[in-house]
C-alpha cells in the first residue's frame, strides 16, 4: 500500500500541469460554489452572512443529546426524541458493560449565528456532570466521564457522493474551560459534545442515574438527567480483533521538523502509540520495536531494546508485532545483488535472530514478517513476493509472512500464478472482497492456518464504508462488523497522521490530495488522518493543548465497532456462535450492502448483552 501512495504522488507529478490544474479547479470551484451559496442561496458556511437573531437583546438557548453515530451540523434542527433522548423527560438513556466506552453527545443550540463580523458569538458556556449512583449505592465517579468539545472543520468539496460541502464536526477537544458558538470564521447555532463515560472494570450491574449541568456565565442553563444500565458482565481486556493501525513516526518527525531519531520524537511517538492501545487498537508497524542492525561482512548482530519489548509484549499484550522482512536499517548496509547466496544469507541471518529472540521470550505466536513488495501488481512484482516468502520460510520455523494481496491470482492475468505455499497471511483491498472467489479464498486460507486482515484505502467507494470526515458516522461503526461477516481476523489503515500535504489538519481537511486521482475525482476529507496534532488545540478551539494526538469522531466510533466486536467474540467464546453469526448476517450482507441504521445497531447491542447476561447466568 505504500507503494501505492507512492505511485500517486508520482503519477501526480508525472501526469504534468493538466491533472494539477484540474485539482486546482475542482478546488476553486468548490470554494465559488461555497461563497455563492451564502450569496444566493441558504447560508451554510455563513462566510458572508450578516447574522441573524431573534431579538437584539434575546438569547434564547436550548440543550439536546443524540447518539454518539450521529454527525450533528452547524444548522441541523434541535430534536425532542430519539433513541437516548427525551425532551419531556429532560433524559438521556444509554447502556453499556463494565470496561466498555459508552459515548453520546450533548448539543447546545441558540437563535444565533452568521459572520463574527455582525453577531456576537454567546460564549461562557460550561458543562459537568455529577457521579453516577444506582440504587444499591454503587458508584460510578465522575472521574470516569469526560466532555470534548467538537471541532468543526471547512470542507470545500465532497468526499463522496453522500458527502457535502461546509462544516462538519470531527476533532474531539478535551473540556477544560468555558466555551462559546464559535466555529472558524462563523458563529454556529449548534455546539455539541462529544460526552465519553468509561464505565469501571467490573462495576456491578444496575441502572446508574445522575445529572448534567450546562451553566453560561457559571449561571444554570439547563440540567439534564442521565441513566445508565449497567450489564452484569464486564468486556475483556484483550481484543481479539487484529487491528494494524499506522502512526507514522516519520509523518510526525515531519510535521514538527525534527528528526526522527530525536529524543522528542521517539516520545512523541510513543505517546500516541499509548493512545492507540488505550483503544484496543495497536501500530501496523512499531517502529519502537524495531531491532538495531549492524552488518559486518557477512555477520549480522541484532540490538533488541529488551525493556521497551517487555513493555510493549507484557504489560500493553501487545497481540501481534509486524516487522519488516527487510528494513531500512538493513538495506541500507547490503550491496550484494537481491536474493543472491550473500544476499539471502545475510537477511537470512536478521530474519533468524529476530525469530529467536522472540520464542526465547515465549514471544513466537506474536510474531509477523511483513513484504517489502507491497501491494503486487506485475508478475515481476510476484515473482520477488515468491522469493521474499521462500527466504522467510527457509530461514525461520513458521514464522508467518504476511503481503497485502489477495490469494486469488488476478482475472486479467492468471499466468502470474498464486502465493500458496509462500504466504501465510494476507491483507486484503476491500474492493476485492466483492468477489465470491475471494470469499472462498479467505475461508480456505483460514483454515490452512493464515490470518486474513483487510484494508479501506483511498479508491473504495460508496456504498462501501470509508474514514472521510464527510461519511456516514456508521461507516467507521460498521468496519468491524464487516469483518466479522467475512470471518476475517482483523482490519489494516495505512495512516492516522498522514499530515505532509495539509498546512495543519486542523484547519485544511484535504490531507491527502494524491486521493484525488486513485478516486476518480473526490477530494478525500480527512482521509489517512484520523487523529489531530495535539499542540494546535488552543489555537483552533480556545482548550488547553494536549499532550499527544486529539481523538476524532471518527476515531472514536471506529472503537465502538470494535467493542461491538468484542462482544461478537464474548459469545462465540461462550458457546453461542450460533446467535452471533445470526446477528452479524443479518447485519451485515457484503462490504457493499450493511446497514447504516442506528436504531438497529442499538438492537444488536442489547441482543447481545442480553443473551450474553443469560449465558453468564446458566454457568
Amino acid at each position: 500500500m505504500k507503494n501505492q501512495i507512492n505511485t500517486i504522488g508520482q503519477n501526480f507529478e508525472s501526469f504534468g500541469s493538466n491533472y494539477r490544474l484540474l485539482y486546482l479547479r475542482t478546488i476553486l470551484f468548490s470554494a465559488f460554489l461555497v461563497l455563492t451559496t451564502g450569496i444566493y442561496g441558504q447560508v451554510q458556511t455563513g462566510a458572508l452572512d450578516d447574522g441573524t437573531a431573534e431579538g437584539a437583546d434575546e438569547l434564547k438557548v436550548s440543550v439536546w443529546a443524540v447518539p454518539a453515530e450521529q454527525k450533528v451540523r452547524p444548522e441541523d434542527r434541535v430534536e425532542t426524541s430519539n433513541l437516548i433522548w427525551s425532551k419531556n423527560s429532560n433524559k438521556i438513556t444509554v447502556a453499556g458493560a463494565g470496561n466498555e466506552h459508552v459515548p453520546f453527545q450533548v448539543v447546545i443550540s441558540t437563535n444565533v449565528s452568521g459572520s463574527p463580523r455582525r453577531v456576537n458569538a454567546p460564549d461562557n458556556f460550561f458543562i459537568e456532570i455529577s457521579d453516577l449512583t444506582s440504587s444499591d449505592g454503587n458508584r460510578i465517579s465522575k472521574e470516569n466521564i469526560e466532555f470534548y468539545l467538537q471541532h468543526y472543520i471547512m470542507l470545500y468539496a465532497e468526499s463522496s457522493p453522500v458527502g457535502a460541502t461546509g462544516y462538519w464536526p470531527d476533532a474531539l477537544a478535551p473540556i477544560q474551560i468555558p466555551f462559546g458558538m464559535d466555529a472558524h470564521y462563523h458563529v454556529v447555532q449548534n455546539r455539541p459534545i462529544w460526552v465519553d463515560i468509561h464505565v469501571p472494570h467490573s462495576t456491578a450491574g444496575g441502572k446508574y442515574t445522575g445529572t448534567i449541568t450546562i451553566t453560561q456565565h457559571e449561571k444554570p442553563v439547563e440540567i439534564l438527567s442521565v441513566e445508565l444500565d449497567v450489564y452484569n458482565f464486564t468486556l475483556p481486556d484483550e481484543t481479539p480483533l487484529i487491528t494494524y493501525m499506522n502512526v507514522s513516526r516519520g509523518q510526525l518527525a515531519g510535521f514538527y521538523n525534527k528528526s526522527g531519531d530525536s529524543e522528542e520524537i521517539e516520545e512523541l511517538t510513543q505517546t500516541y502509540y499509548d493512545e492507540l492501545y488505550a483503544n484496543r487498537m495497536e501500530p501496523w508497524f512499531n517502529d519502537m520495536l524495531t531491532p538495531g542492525v549492524k552488518v559486518t561482512g557477512n555477520n549480522v548482530e541484532l540490538d533488541f531494546n529488551h525493556e521497551r519489548y517487555l513493555y510493549y509484549m507484557n504489560d500493553l499484550k501487545t497481540k501481534r508485532v509486524l516487522l519488516h522482512a527487510l528494513p531500512g536499517n538493513l538495506r541500507r548496509q547490503i550491496s550484494a545483488e537481491p536474493f543472491s547466496d550473500e544476499f539471502n544469507q545475510i537477511v537470512g541471518s536478521y530474519l533468524s535472530q529476530v525469530e529467536d529472540y522472540f520464542r526465547e521470550n515465549g514471544w513466537h505466536d506474536r510474531l509477523v514478517f511483513n513484504s517489502p513488495v507491497d501491494e503486487p501488481r506485475s508478475l515481476e512484482e510476484y515473482e520477488e513476493t515468491r522469493h521474499w516468502g521462500s527466504l522467510v520460510k527457509k530461514s525461520t520455523t513458521d514464522v508467518p509472512f504476511l503481503i497485502t494481496r489477495t490469494p486469488v491470482p488476478p482475472k486479467d492475468n492468471p499466468e502470474w500464478g498464486t502465493f500458496q505455499g509462500y504466504v501465510d497471511n494476507y491483507s486484503i483491498h476491500g474492493n476485492h472482497l466483492n468477489g465470491p472467489e475471494v470469499k472462498r479464498a479467505i475461508k480456505e486460507e483460514i483454515a490452512r492456518g493464515g490470518e486474513i486482515t483487510w484494508y479501506i484505502s483511498c479508491d473504495q467507494r460508496y456504498p462501501q464504508p470509508n474514514y472521510f470526515i464527510d461519511a456516514p458516522a456508521m461507516d467507521l461503526v460498521m468496519v468491524p462488523w464487516i469483518t466479522a461477516r467475512y470471518e476475517m481476523d482483523g482490519i489494516l489503515y495505512w495512516a492516522i497522521n498522514w499530515w505532509s500535504q495539509t498546512t495543519n489538519p486542523w484547519l485544511d481537511a484535504g490531507t491527502f490530495h494524491s486521493g484525488f486521482l486513485c478516486s476518480g475525482g473526490w477530494v478525500l476529507n480527512g482521509e489517512g488522518s484520523l487523529w489531530y496534532p495535539g499542540d494546535y488545540t488552543e489555537n483552533y478551539t480556545g482548550q488547553p493543548n494536549v499532550e499527544g494526538p486529539v481523538s476524532s469522531i471518527r476515531f472514536e466510533l471506529l472503537r465502538e465497532g470494535i467493542e461491538d466486536y468484542v462482544y461478537l467474540s464474548m459469545l462465540e467464546d461462550m458457546g453461542d456462535e450460533d446467535f452471533a453469526r445470526e446477528l452479524v448476517q443479518n447485519f451485515v450482507v457484503d462490504v457493499r450492502a450493511f446497514s447504516r441504521n442506528v436504531e438497529e445497531l442499538y438492537a444488536n447491542r442489547k441482543a447481545m448483552a442480553q443473551r450474553i447476561e443469560e449465558l453468564s447466568r446458566k454457568k
